[in-house]
């Protein structure tokens, strides 16, 4: 397997502003009638007053799943740290939490040999079991714990894959015979009834690995993780790439999420490890699946750098047997990245958490992670996330009665990870030369109470296009996720479609998150 392991972090805003150069050198950039963010600087030739900035989603603190409320009549819904959401059809369906359990074979016809746990919901707040029909098999029959288990459940749909295969969950299994742990993908044809597809050679992996087909890409991504120096008091995680064409063989592997000098300089450690490294990472294709959509990494980021009291050195695993100390506070919080390629990610809002902890003594108060993937209800994205209160050395928050665990929302406003920021007294944006399909353009834009925004296309001279000036726009002061823009009474760009053009925001006081060209009539 070639193997690259570069520490992409150092890098990653000079490389990622060389992509943006190298694509506005080719021309102008076609944007079709495909929504484009403003989470970097590519529609940004020219700027003044702007600051880009990223948004924390408001975390509910509404749990939807938790181990210490009765669910379904039950007492402790089992919450599963590594747990998958996904909005299918009408439902919103998590595998990995919930008393209902999903049947594994190894083969069709085979025993029940592993379950997963699962609840559905249509709000996607109320949380309930399936039919018990669709997930019915023989106990007497299951050989349950008799090869092995899994750690945890990661599963998407697979566009290119057999009506009996398009469902797929991907997950390190640990063979019950002292065998070394392997990494399986599983089918199944309705998320319900499970079977073995095939085990596959990564090298040493470990935590929830997120996979999903690049249609821009032509080929499979699997973002899972590394152990550099595993097992030795250099030891540290880091976060992967790899490609596959058909899931059985991956290749050009490469880091894409490491500590780098940074993250090194943040404290002075008593051992050789960073005080930070990354557990895992959801990555998912934002807004979409098309060439010009961005990556969007969660990255999951483990802090230890302070000696434990002495009767706590032991800690909640056997590091201790492998020389390792294990250090305070052992704690999880998510930081989030783009990238225009996949491999090369930015990291956004000065490396401030996306998703902080709770309040001492809350269900997620020590650990939290972001669960695969975002999902749009209405004009907004909520991120599922599974809380818990134990540190990930196993010592209960002091402030708590008790051990808990829960898996809670956050809500982001529609393509709000990164807004471009107007200054109170006024700024302004000129994008690059664009060319575009379509007869709207619709702005996704918040301006508050006081703020507004106008809208100027000049030509490739920078020079006011007749009709579409400054004198000509409506001042927009709506907080909308699709604002029309207006220049007087005419609402139409048409006539400009597939030339090329740049355009002008005249802001104040307000957050522009993205625009789009559209075939609105």
């Amino acid at each position: 397997m070639p193997v690259s392991h570069s520490r992409i972090g150092v890098c990653s805003v000079v490389l990622l502003a060389c992509i943006i150069s190298a694509a506005r050198a080719a021309g102008p950039i076609d944007v079709g009638s495909r929504k484009q963010l403003f989470v970097d600087d590519k529609f940004i030739a020219r700027r003044r007053g702007i600051e880009l900035t990223m948004n924390m989603p408001a975390k509910m603190n509404q749990p939807v799943l938790a181990s210490d409320t009765p669910w379904e009549g039950e007492s402790g819904a089992a919450v599963g740290w590594y747990s998958t959401v996904i909005k299918d059809g009408d439902k919103i369906r998590i595998w990995g939490s919930g008393k209902s359990m999903l049947p594994v074979r190894m083969k069709p016809d085979g025993p029940v040999i592993y379950l997963f746990p699962y609840a559905e919901s249509t709000d996607g707040i109320h949380f309930t079991k399936p039919d018990p029909g669709l997930v019915a098999y023989d106990a007497t029959k299951a050989e349950i714990g008799k090869f092995g288990r899994l750690g945890g459940v990661s599963v998407w749909i697979d566009p290119k894959a057999p009506p009996s295969q398009r469902y797929k969950n991907q997950a390190k299994f640990y063979p019950a015979d002292g065998r070394p742990n392997e990494f399986h993908f599983y089918c199944s044809p309705d998320g319900y009834c499970w079977t073995f597809l095939a085990k596959v050679d990564i090298g040493d992996m470990d935590t929830q690995s997120v996979a999903f087909r690049d249609d821009a890409q032509q080929r499979y991504l699997l973002y899972t993780r590394d152990n550099p120096g595993r097992h030795t008091p250099k030891r540290r995680r880091v976060v992967r790439r790899l490609e596959s064409d058909n899931l059985l063989d991956w290749k050009n592997e490469i880091y894409v999420m490491d500590a780098d000098d940074v993250d090194n300089s943040t404290y002075d450690i008593p051992t050789t490890h960073p005080p930070v490294d990354y557990y895992g990472a959801t990555v998912f294709k934002y807004p979409d699946d098309s060439a010009d959509s961005v990556y969007i990494m969660i990255a999951h980021s483990y802090w230890h750098w302070q000696r434990r009291p002495e009767e706590q050195r032991a800690g909640g695993y056997d590091h201790h047997k492998f020389g390792i100390e294990v250090l305070a506070p052992a704690m999880v919080d998510d930081r989030l990245s783009i990238s225009r390629d996949g491999i090369h990610f930015s990291r956004l809002g000065g490396r401030k958490p996306f998703m902080s902890l709770g309040f001492s003594g809350t269900f997620s108060s020590k650990m939290m992670w972001s669960m695969p993937n975002p999902i749009r209800m209405g004009n907004e994205l909520w991120i599922y996330y599974c809380g818990d209160n134990r540190d990930h050395d196993g010592f209960v928050d002091p402030a708590a009665s008790e051990h808990k665990t829960a898996i809670d929302r956050a809500i982001l406003r529609l393509d709000g990870f990164v807004s471009a920021d107007a200054a109170y007294t006024g700024a302004e944006i000129i994008t690059p030369l664009i060319t575009f399909a379509g007869s709207k353009l619709e702005l996704n834009v918040n301006p508050g109470a006081g703020g507004s925004i106008r809208v100027e296309l000049l030509d490739a001279n920078d020079k006011p296009i007749k009709g579409y000036m400054l004198d000509d726009a409506t001042a927009l002061y709506g907080n909308s996720v699709r604002l029309p823009v207006t220049w007087g009474q005419n609402d139409s760009v048409a006539a400009l479609a597939g030339k090329p053009i740049k355009i002008r925001f005249l802001m104040r006081d307000c957050k522009l998150y993205a625009f789009q060209f559209t075939e609105t009539p």
